[in-house]
């Protein structure tokens, strides 16, 4: 017997209402069998033993009715089963190719960018997917693929990493040029940078060029102060000269007395200079 039959014999209840045979006709045929369980079957053979062989027939072919019948609903089950399985399959590899995909503009992270991690629930995730910085040409977006939704992307500074084994030697002058020249000259440095997809290079490139500008500009601003500083020393030293030759000093002599008796002169603070004045000094008594 098998391991199948003996699992349904034992799901026999403890007694087994008689079950009556069927009736054994002359003539009778295998469709006149109709399907019985083999609960039915083991309680109609312990309750009649002395079974004829028409009626043992009968209910042989009812039980093989039986299987036959539940043979082909698993089977039809086994087959959905299947169907479902491979659709399954199907939307987990489309779910994994999207999920290796990069993000539209995203490139994937082959040490591009190395030690970009992002700490997500506690742990330092690497990161998959890198692009250049949407508004920062000094740094680079990076996504690690596992991002619930609002977080990311995420930002990081690159530099330029020097190459194991060169010897540096200064810029050449036509790099520099590029460097700090007519936008349309840098723009064509940055643009075959770009192809070299080296983010650490084209980061440094722009790097350099925002921090040439802003040289440019604070040297035109010192230029324009140094201009007014000498222009002011200018009309300082006129307005002196004519103080001077009027004798101004004479017309107020009597408040010299005044300041010779302050204990040292009153430094200009920033404050004072600012139009805020501090507290003069009490003059000392002779």
């Amino acid at each position: 017997m098998s391991a199948r039959s003996i699992n349904l014999s034992t799901e026999l209840p403890a007694s087994v209402p008689s079950v009556s045979l069927p009736p054994s006709p002359a003539g009778a045929s295998i469709s006149d069998a109709t399907p019985l369980s083999p609960r039915s079957v083991l309680a109609a053979l312990d309750t009649h033993p002395d079974v004829s062989a028409q009626q043992l027939w009968q209910l042989v072919h009812s039980l093989a009715l039986t299987i036959q019948t539940h043979a082909s609903q698993h089977a039809s089950q086994v087959a959905g089963l299947k169907n479902i399985i491979a659709d399954l399959e199907e939307n987990l590899g489309q779910v994994a190719e999207r999920w290796d995909s990069p993000p539209e503009g995203y490139v994937r992270n082959d040490d591009l960018v190395p030690g970009f991690d992002i700490r997500q629930d506690g742990n330092l995730v690497r990161t998959r997917f890198v692009r250049l910085h949407t508004s920062d040409p000094t740094c680079v977006h990076g996504l690690t693929g596992n991002e619930k939704p609002g977080e990311g992307p995420y930002s990081k500074p690159v530099y330029a990493t020097p190459i194991r084994g060169h010897v540096p030697v200064a810029l050449p002058s036509w790099f520099h040029h590029m460097l700090i020249g007519r936008t349309a000259h840098f723009e064509k440095l940055r643009n075959a940078a770009l192809l070299t997809n080296n983010f650490g290079i084209i980061t440094d490139i722009s790097r350099y060029r925002q921090d040439h500008d802003v040289l440019r500009q604070l040297i035109q601003e010192q230029e324009m102060l140094s201009a007014e500083l000498e222009l002011i020393r200018e009309r300082l030293g006129l307005t002196r000269g004519r103080l001077e030759a009027a004798n101004a000093p004479n017309l107020v002599r009597q408040l010299e007395w005044e300041e010779d008796r302050r204990a040292k002169p009153v430094p200009y603070t920033p404050k004072q200079c600012q139009g805020h004045f501090a507290n003069v000094p009490p003059f000392l008594t002779a």
